[in-house]
C-alpha cells in the first residue's frame, strides 16, 4: 500500500519528527511505500529515504519568537494554510496515486480545517492521529469529531492508554495503543558497570523536584557504584542561569554528571541506550492523559524505569517494568531508590521479562496494521 505522511509541523528537532520516522520505518518493514508530503519549501533536515511530494499553499508557520499578538495573528495565518494544504493534498492523493494519508500529530483545529477543504470528501482514508485528549480539550474535540461523521473517509485515531470517552465516543473515532519508540538502527547495549540511571530532558524551572533528587543521591548508601547521567536542556535565558547554577552545585559529586545539550535522532536513542536504567520524575496531571514519549523510548530500548504515580500509570499497572517513586517525601524516596539500586542485579531478570511482555503489547507493528485497517 503506498501511504503517504502530511507533515505540517515545523519541528527541526523533537517528537514529531522521531514519530515520523518510527511509522515510516515500520511501513516499510510491513511492505509498505510510504512518502512524505510537505508544504512548498520545507526542509525537515533529515533525509527520511522516501519520496517527498511539495504541498502548495503557502511554507509551514512557525511561533518561534513570537509574542501573544503575533500568535494570534499567525494562528489565523496557520489554519488558513492547512486548509490549502488539505486542498492540495486531494491533488497529490491523485498524481502520487496514494492509498492512505497519516497526520500523524493532529489536534482538533485540524478538523476545523478540515471542514473548509477538499480533503473531507478524500477519495482515500484519512487517518488523524492525536496524541491524547485531555479533559480540557475534550469537549473541542469531541465537537469537532462530530461534525467529521458525514465523512466517509475519514478516521480518527487517538493514541491512548485510557479510556476517558465511552459512550461518548463518536463512531468516527478509535483509541489506539501507541508504539514503542526506538528505530531499527538502535541496537540494545548491555549493562554497564558502574550502573548507570539516566534522567533526559529539558529543563524549566522549578521542574522536576531537582534538590529533593540530588540530596537523596547525595545521601543515599549504595552497595554498588552507580553513576547518575542527568540531562538538563535549558529553554529560556534565565533557565540556562539555573541550569548553570545546579551544574556549579553538583558536579563535584563524583555519582553525577550533566548532559546540557540537545540530544537529537540517532545521538537521543544513543543517550537512552548508554544507560541501565530511566529516570521519569514526571508528575504534571498532563502526564495522565498524554502518553509519554521517554517513557516508550525506555520500554522500546529494554531499560527498566524510576517513574511516578501520575506518569502513564497504566503501563505499571499491567507490566512491572522498574519502580514507582514518591516525589513528595525526600525520606521516602531516598528510600525507595536506594532499595531500587541495591536489588536491581537481582530484579533486571525479571524487569526484562516484563519489558519483552510490553514490547509485543506495544510494538510498532502491531500500531501500524491497527491504523491501516481502520
Amino acid at each position: 500500500m503506498k501511504v503517504a505522511i502530511l507533515e505540517t509541523v515545523k519541528a527541526t528537532a523533537g517528537f514529531e519528527l522521531e514519530y515520523d520516522r518510527i511509522i515510516i520505518e515500520t511501513l516499510k518493514k510491513l511492505g509498505h511505500e510510504p512518502i512524505m508530503l510537505l508544504p512548498e519549501k520545507t526542509d525537515l533536515g533529515r533525509d527520511f529515504g522516501v519520496p517527498i511530494a511539495y504541498l502548495p499553499g503557502g511554507e509551514i508557520v512557525s511561533y518561534e519568537g513570537a509574542g501573544k499578538l503575533k500568535k494570534i495573528w499567525l494562528s489565523l495565518l496557520r489554519e488558513g494554510r492547512r486548509v490549502n494544504w488539505f486542498d492540495a493534498c486531494v491533488d497529490a492523493i491523485e498524481k502520487e496515486k496514494i492509498e492512505a494519508v497519516l497526520i500523524t500529530t493532529a489536534t482538533y483545529r485540524y478538523l476545523r480545517a478540515l471542514k473548509k477543504s477538499k480533503l473531507r470528501n478524500s477519495p482515500v482514508p484519512i487517518k488523524f492521529m492525536f496524541l491524547g485528549v485531555n479533559p480540557g480539550e475534550k469537549p473541542k474535540f469531541l465537537d469537532k469529531a462530530k461534525a467529521c461523521t458525514g465523512f466517509k473517509n475519514i478516521q480518527l485515531f487517538i493514541t491512548t492508554l485510557r479510556d476517558d470517552f465511552g459512550k461518548e465516543l463518536p463512531e468516527n473515532t478509535k483509541l489506539i495503543l501507541p508504539p514503542v519508540m526506538v528505530p531499527e538502527s538502535c541496537p540494545r547495549q548491555d549493562l554497564h558497570e558502574p550502573m548507570k540511571i539516566g534522567f533526559f530532558g529539558h529543563y524549566r524551572q522549578g521542574d522536576k523536584n531537582l534538590d529533593l533528587i540530588f540530596s537523596a543521591i547525595e545521601s543515599c548508601t549504595f552497595n554498588r557504584e552507580v553513576q547518575f547521567v542527568v540531562q538538563l536542556v535549558p529553554t529560556t535565558d534565565k533557565d540556562r542561569e539555573d541550569v548553570d547554577t545546579i551544574v556549579n552545585k553538583y558536579q563535584g559529586n563524583e555519582k553525577i554528571s550533566f548532559i546540557t545539550r540537545a540530544l537529537i535522532g540517532d545521538d537521543w536513542y544513543n543517550g537512552i541506550q548508554s544507560v541501565d536504567v530511566v529516570f521519569l520524575p514526571y508528575t504534571a496531571e498532563r502526564y495522565l492523559y498524554n502518553w509519554s514519549a521517554i517513557y516508550f523510548t525506555a520500554i522500546g530500548c529494554y531499560k527498566p524505569v524510576l517513574t511516578t504515580s501520575t506518569l502513564n500509570p497504566e503501563v505499571m499497572q499491567e507490566f512491572d517494568v522498574g519502580e514507582i517513586v514518591n516525589l513528595n517525601e525526600a525520606a521516602v524516596f531516598s528510600k525507595q531508590l536506594e532499595s531500587f539500586v541495591n536489588d536491581f542485579a537481582d530484579k533486571n531478570v525479571h524487569y526484562q521479562k516484563q519489558l519483552k511482555l510490553a514490547n509485543r503489547k506495544y510494538s510498532k507493528e502491531g500500531f501500524i496494521k491497527t491504523l491501516l485497517k481502520g
